[in-house]
């Protein structure tokens, strides 16, 4: 494997790449040396970028009917993880890829991506701290009253002002987005790609969107039904509290 070239590497492999530049190398600029020179010339440990490579494969996920079984609290912490790792790790990659991105094949192509993947990472970072600032926290204040630990007249505040049935309607933004990028990139069809960067952008838009497709499950088969039985409770508790008064 030490003596394979990186271009032969990374198209078996396209982890590679992102580990790669992680060590501070530029693949697409070493692509005809081996991994050993590479790892020679940048003072890298082939073992410890080999543990990388492994560690940065793509994985399964968690099962979307084993989540069900948590509190909401939980949901959201995981899906907060999953953001994280799509804000600082997965989309500045293809942006810091795309914005390298130089070769005289396919300009209308590059061109494209070049202008919508940035709007689409603004667009999606807004819509992330949007849900998190407005929808998770509706939904922890939900949680929290129900336990006793908020206070009525705040909770009736929250109830009359947020809708997660409305909010819900509205999810499918991000799909609708990435649609456009699928019709880019021709469903992220490499066979007739040459350029070795260009299919690494196409293989981690791909995962992306994959992770994406998860993520919304988790959202709309375990996180939204299991908010909108908080808020039903909670709305209930709200009346009996009122009554009572």
């Amino acid at each position: 494997m030490k003596d394979k070239s990186i271009e032969i590497l990374v198209n078996e492999n396209f982890v590679y790449a992102k580990v790669l530049d992680y060590f501070g190398v530029e693949y697409y600029k070493s692509k005809n040396k081996t991994l050993k020179e590479v790892c020679e010339s940048h003072n890298i440990n082939p073992e410890q970028l080999l543990d990388c490579i492994e560690g940065a494969k793509p994985q399964s996920g968690v099962d979307t009917a084993e989540l069900k079984k948590y509190p909401a609290r939980l949901i959201i912490g995981y899906l907060k993880h999953t953001h994280e790792l799509f804000i600082k790790d997965r989309l500045p990659f293809i942006l810091r890829q795309i914005n390298a991105l130089d070769t005289p094949l396919d300009q209308e192509l590059i061109s494209d991506l070049k202008m919508v993947l940035p709007m689409f990472v603004d667009d999606f970072i807004h819509h992330i701290y949007e849900e998190e600032d407005r929808l998770f926290t509706y939904i922890s204040d939900l949680e929290y009253f129900l336990t006793g630990k908020n206070a009525s007249s705040k909770m009736l505040a929250n109830i009359n002002s947020f809708s997660i049935q409305e909010f819900a309607l509205h999810h499918g933004d991000s799909d609708d987005e990435m649609s456009g990028i699928r019709g880019i990139t021709n469903q992220y069809d490499t066979e007739n790609i040459e350029d070795l960067q260009l299919k690494v952008i196409f293989k981690e838009l791909q995962v992306f969107d994959q992770e994406l497709t998860k993520h919304a499950q988790i959202e709309n088969k375990v996180l939204f039904p299991k908010a909108l039985n908080l808020e039903k409770e909670a709305k209930e508790k709200l009346k009996t509290v009122y009554s009572l008064n």
